[in-house]
């Protein structure tokens, strides 16, 4: 098989990716248009990432992507559950702060923050390409570790300095997310993923509810912005 043909065949299979109404509307047109112009490894980025971008923005493709608000609200939920539960207990558990009780609610809020988080960043591709691909690899880096870790630790595997040195440095890809987020002028969302990563550094599950209340609150976002936006007044009379 040529290089040609083996960048094309790669190509090809990214599609496979897409969800299914994606690959309706648009496989036959991407397959010849790949069959022509096999992509490079650029080219191969930008499928990936297009992936992410169907996934997450749903068939309509509008501004209020359906999993980025479900995964925001899910992360919300389980942060809060997680904060409240160990702050509340007759002990509050040492750094990092997990009960066993609380480890499996934390991994799926360590997810659910993972998606939000890439899906979030579609706010700002356009504009700050490079560095939204650098942000998003160090998210899915940082964050699948602490899932990982949090996952091992609840099935009764170590947990301790390695637990809480994976979820800072996923806390820190969160807050270099928001900065790229800053300079492509996504404003309130910026603002609130660097204080939700920057936050959840600090060395106190109570920070955990603070992190559960920004996260709701990215979820809730666009439905605050569509309302805002029915009740705008229209020209300088409001009519």
């Amino acid at each position: 098989m040529t290089s040609k043909a083996s960048a094309s065949a790669a190509g090809s299979r990214l599609l496979r990716l897409y969800p299914a109404w994606w690959r309706e509307r648009y496989e036959a047109e991407m397959v010849a248009l790949l069959e022509a112009r096999p992509p490079d490894a650029r080219a191969r980025i930008d499928l990936v990432r297009g992936v992410l971008d169907a996934h997450l923005g749903g068939p309509d493709q509008g501004t209020s992507p359906g999993g980025v608000v479900a995964a925001a609200l899910i992360a919300g939920g389980a942060w809060t559950i997680a904060g409240i539960a160990s702050v509340g207990g007759p002990t509050p558990p040492d750094w990092p702060g997990y009960l066993a009780s609380t480890l499996p609610v934390a991994f799926v809020g360590a997810l659910a923050i993972l998606v939000a988080t890439v899906g979030t960043s579609r706010l700002a591709w356009l504009s700050n390409t490079r560095w939204v691909e650098l942000a998003i690899v160090a998210i899915v880096v940082g964050h699948l570790a602490w899932a990982g870790l949090l996952a091992v630790a609840a099935l009764g595997g170590p947990y301790g300095a390695v637990t809480a040195i994976a979820q800072s440095l996923a806390a820190l890809a969160t807050v270099g997310l928001g900065l790229v987020l800053l300079r492509a002028g996504v404003h309130p969302i910026g603002e609130v993923v660097v204080v939700a990563g920057a936050v959840m550094l600090l060395p106190t599950p109570a920070a955990w509810v603070v992190v559960g209340a920004l996260w709701t609150g990215v979820g809730l976002w666009p439905y605050v912005e569509t309302r805002s936006a029915d009740v705008r007044p229209i020209g300088p009379t409001g009519r």
